[in-house]
Parts: structure tokens; C-alpha cells; sequence
């Protein structure tokens, strides 16, 4: 499947978690300058590492259960079956993208900080 339909199946939480992964990976690269040019990261920036990786999954959550009820919504009209992939799908997606940024925020995390 090509990036611009997982896109357009996506929906509108999407752009939710596509900014929060643009946020996580600029934490991660600060993280990492902060690393390197001091030796240490700043609790600030692991602390919300952490906060963003337990947020995440709960937005993509969120995704989940508005693609869950298009699902059913198209299937409780005429019995779209167009209409129900394009729910499951947009559910699937936005799984799947929660569990991404959840994991590269927590991975970065506990590379980059340690485990406490």
C-alpha cells in the first residue's frame, strides 16, 4: 500500500499523532544533542518523552474507536462494504501509528536517559 493511502485512510486523528510524532522525534534529537555536547539529558526532556508515551497509544485509541464507528455506521445504512474498510482501515492506521510514536518515545527515553 502506497504512504498516500494509508494517508487518506487515515482520518482526522491522524494529523494528531502525526504531530505528536514530530514532536517526540525533535525531543529525541535534543535529547541526543544534550547527550552528547553535555553528557546528560535534562529530566524536562525525559519526563515528557515519557508523558508522550503514554499519550500516544491513547490518541491512537482515539483513532481507533472514531474508525470503529464509521465502520459500523456504514454498515448499519445499506451495508457499504466500501464504507467498512475505509472505518477498519482508518482504525488500523491510527493504531498503528499510536504504538509508533508510544514506542520511539519510550525507546528514546530509556536510550538516551536510562532506566530510573
Amino acid at each position: 500500500m502506497v504512504l498516500l493511502d494509508v494517508v487518506s485512510a487515515a482520518g482526522p486523528i491522524f494529523l494528531l499523532l502525526l504531530l505528536l510524532s514530530m514532536y517526540v522525534l525533535y525531543l529525541v534529537l535534543f535529547a541526543a544533542f544534550l547527550l552528547k555536547r553535555e553528557g546528560q539529558v535534562e529530566a524536562v526532556v525525559l519526563e515528557r518523552l515519557e508523558g508522550l508515551a503514554q499519550l500516544a497509544p491513547l490518541v491512537g485509541l482515539l483513532g481507533t474507536t472514531w474508525g470503529m464507528i464509521r465502520a459500523f455506521l456504514a454498515l448499519s445504512g445499506q451495508g457499504d462494504p466500501q464504507g467498512l474498510a475505509k472505518g477498519i482501515a482508518e482504525a488500523l492506521v491510527n493504531t498503528g501509528m499510536g504504538l509508533l510514536v508510544a514506542v520511539v518515545a519510550y525507546g528514546g527515553r530509556i536510550f538516551l536517559g536510562g532506566r530510573r
